[in-house]
Parts: C-alpha cells; structure tokens; sequence
C-alpha cells in the first residue's frame, strides 16, 4: 500500500499540510496535487480550524512538477488539465478565508518556489535554496508565479529570477521579502507553529477580512474605504 502524497492533521487550530513525497523531494504529481486541494478545503470547513500550515516531508519543501509524471501527459488537454489544477492550488490558498502560512523546511524549486510565495507568510529554514527552475528544464512558469513573484520582489527582479533560474538563498530570500524570516532548521517547525498558535488566538473573522481586503490589491481608495 503506497503512502499518502498529502498528510493531514489538526494541533489545536492550526491545520498542518505536510506534502509527502519525499523520495521525489516532494514534486508535484497529480495525487499530490489534488491531495493539497482537499487538504485545503477540510481546512476551510473546519470551524475549529483558523490557520494552516504547508510544508514538506524530509529534506525539500517541494521541487516543483514531477518531471516524470509530465513525460506520461501524452496530449495537449492531459497537460492543460494539470497545469490548471496546480493553479487551483494558489487560487485556494489565495481565497481562503483563513490565513496559510509555508514553512520551507527545504528546496522549494519551480512551482514549489511559487506555492511557498502564495501563502499569505513565508518562514524558511537558514539553508534552504529557492530557485525559479523552469527554464533550467524548458519550461515557462506556472503555479501563479508571474502573479506572486512580481508582485513581491517587482517585475526586474521577477524577471532575473526566471530568466536565469539562479538559486537564491534563505538570506537573500529575507532581504527580498520572499520570506517573513529565517531559522536554524531545528528551529523552523517550533517557531512557525508559535506564530500559528499567537494567530489562531486571535479573532477569526477579524483575520478573515483583513486576509480578504489586503490580498485586494486591485481595489480603489473609495473601494478600500467602502469595505472597511
């Protein structure tokens, strides 16, 4: 019986996803894929639940696409239809009403680079490497990068990141606001789950609207004013 892709559990009202491949560094198949969807959305139907937590068994975050898994898409729609459920990811992560915070416990490469950028906060151990590797494999970016890395570092440094696929490390991932902060590894998984706790203390539908107004950016003064 083969292990699960995703795992799942609840410490009081943080959700723990834990993506769990980790002979492949976590690459993204289909049973991953779809498993972090449901994952999520037990999260968003659970009244206990009022933060989640994303991270990777073993030693990598997520490497991207499963290489392998892409070779076997024979037809034009087979990938279409991938490509769109991996955006389902961060179009999740993105409408959730409850935060989601990525605690890159390793590599975070190509689509696991993004879906660590589209969690609402970032913490990263000191070692980890974040590298926007599609070009490295002929590939363009996907799991709502051109969205969430413009956004974050501004469309120049968007674009060197992609462009050259050059690896950036936890530090500079810092300095150019990827990350909210950087811990020892033996570190990370105590403090993100402190940062966790202190959020999923507070008032939940307080939190909600606020995830909700800032991840509005396209909305006017009068707008921004009208929803407050």
């Amino acid at each position: 019986m083969s292990e699960e892709a995703t795992l799942y559990e609840v410490q009081g009202h943080t959700a723990l996803i834990t993506l769990n491949r980790p002979k492949s560094l976590n690459s993204m198949s289909l049973d991953l894929v779809e498993g972090v969807i449901e994952k999520l959305n037990a999260a968003e139907n659970d009244e206990n639940v009022r933060i989640v937590v994303i991270t990777g068994a073993g030693r990598a975050f997520c490497a991207g696409g499963d290489l392998g898994a892409l070779d076997g898409l024979k037809t034009t729609d087979e990938r279409r239809r991938f490509i769109v459920k991996v955006g389902t990811i961060v179009k999740r992560i993105h409408d959730l009403t409850k935060p989601v915070i990525a605690m890159v416990n390793g590599v975070a490469a190509g689509a696991g680079f993004n879906l660590a950028i589209a969690c609402d906060l970032c913490y990263a151990a000191d070692n980890v490497k974040f590298i926007q590797s599609f070009v490295n494999v002929g590939l363009s970016p996907d799991c709502g990068g051109f969205y969430f890395l413009a956004k974050t570092v501004g469309l120049a440094k968007a674009k060197e990141l992609m462009f050259t696929a050059r690896p950036v490390s936890a530090q500079e991932a810092e300095k150019l606001n990827l990350v909210n902060a950087v811990y020892a590894p033996e570190e990370l998984r105590d403090k993100v789950m402190e940062i966790a706790n202190k959020i999923g203390a507070t008032a939940p539908l307080a939190i909600s609207m606020t995830k909700k107004a800032v991840n509005d950016y396209s909305a006017s003064l009068d707008e921004t004013l009208t929803f407050e």
